[in-house]
């Protein structure tokens, strides 16, 4: 997946609040947009160099957006509503087995009080699909989320209640870098999700977990990693 039509090199100075960054390109101090509300532990350092998406618009407060962080000697995405893509193409193109067979994917699809990811048919039935993106990691450990999330202890409760009603219904944590091995739950920061997931997981819920090859210019589906609880 493209990251954008323009991309440009800057480097990290600060962040003023959660969705502002303040970047310098080409020696000018600009304004940026962080499309990652999270903490984004050990990744948002003055100093570091990023990439940045260049899409001016008449409606838009920057003209830039924080898309890649460079950490050591690879790139994280910093842009989590593009895992949803990510997966979208990964199924298209056969790449999570898990799912193969489906008849149709739709996006979006609002069930109950939620409205998740994706609704896959099969002739079994449908299974419903979140996807989470998982930017921190530990020694190779994805650990989500980086910051409490009660949209995301919503989605499992009621991912678990479908299970319950005989669909299927999984979880597909994307970690948008390479050096992630394995994914688990960020209890430390936010225990309530644990909980939830694991609940989840002993109710049928599948989990999945995948870690990204990120190039400066893009993204794509990796391979799998393991998911432990």
């Amino acid at each position: 997946m493209k990251l954008g039509q323009k991309m440009v090199d800057g480097i990290f100075l600060e962040r003023p609040n959660r969705y502002l960054a303040r970047v310098r390109i080409d020696g000018e101090e600009v304004p940026a947009h962080i499309p990652d509300p999270g903490r984004l532990p050990g990744l948002m350092i003055p100093g570091r160099k990023i990439r940045l998406i260049y899409n001016p618009g008449p409606h838009r407060k920057t003209q830039y957006t924080l898309a890649l962080v460079c950490h050591g000697r690879i790139w994280v995405g910093v842009y989590p509503s593009l895992a949803n893509g990510l997966v979208e193409e990964a199924l298209e193109k056969n790449k999570i087995e898990h799912f193969s067979g489906y008849a149709k994917a739709t996006r979006e699809v609002k069930m109950g009080a939620s409205r998740f990811d994706f609704k896959l048919d099969f002739p079994a039935g449908p299974a419903y699909v979140e996807v989470k993106c998982v930017s921190f990691v530990e020694q190779g450990v994805g650990r989500f989320p980086d910051a409490p999330t009660l949209r995301g202890q919503k989605h499992l409760k009621e991912l678990a209640e479908l299970r319950g009603e005989g669909c299927r219904a999984a979880v597909v944590f994307v970690s948008p870098r390479s050096d992630t091995r394995s994914i688990t739950s960020n209890d430390a920061v936010d225990p309530a999700f644990g909980e939830c997931l694991r609940a989840a997981k002993k109710a049928g819920v599948e989990l999945y977990g995948y870690n990204c090859r990120v190039t400066a210019s893009s993204l794509s589906i990796n391979r799998e990693v393991e998911v432990f609880l």
